[in-house]
């Protein structure tokens, strides 16, 4: 499984170039479902802006039942065996949205030490902006809401991630 890990590191930096990989801890709920693998190998996740034509992003809230509650979330999610970071967010978000993507852009990956006061897990997180094929975003499983946004809502989790995207976003826009 290691070696999966560094078989997807090494297709993004071959496909993307280099891009910041950023380390931090992140501390996370008792019951964050990184903590519900049984096996010890770092876990893989993508997720990203993805805009419009006028560059407005695409948020969305998943079920009251989730981890993320009443926050606002890009798309995206945990990565499958096997599946490279840009498969699986284009997975990802067919899956939330039911749309396609038409250039994607891998901003940073996030080397993350998840804790929850009892252990601790390793994650990647590959972090993207991708514009998006069409406007007409449908909800997916699991999702309550769907909404474009002119900026980034203050209920956002993990909003501070995605201001410098959001701001390269905006001045394309000019």
């Amino acid at each position: 499984m290691v070696g999966a890990c560094k078989d997807r590191l090494a297709d993004a930096l071959t496909t993307y170039g280099r891009v910041p990989i950023v380390k931090r801890t992140v501390a996370v709920d008792a019951g964050h479902p990184a903590f519900r693998r049984t096996d010890d190998a770092p876990l893989w996740s993508a997720a990203g802006l993805v805009h419009d034509p006028g560059f407005c992003v695409l948020l969305v809230r998943h079920a009251a039942s989730s981890t993320w509650a009443d926050r606002w979330v890009t798309p995206g999610g945990w990565l499958r065996e096997g599946e490279t970071t840009t498969d699986g967010f284009r997975r990802e978000v067919r899956e939330e949205v039911g749309l396609e993507l038409l250039e994607l852009r891998l901003t940073r990956i996030f080397n993350e030490t998840l804790a929850d006061g009892h252990g601790v897990r390793h994650a990647y997180f590959a972090q993207f902006v991708a514009e998006a094929s069409t406007t007409a975003a449908a909800r997916g499983r699991g999702i309550r809401e769907v909404r474009w946004f002119d900026g980034l809502p203050e209920a956002m989790a993990y909003r501070d991630d995605y201001l410098e995207d959001f701001a390269r976003l905006r001045a394309q826009r000019l």
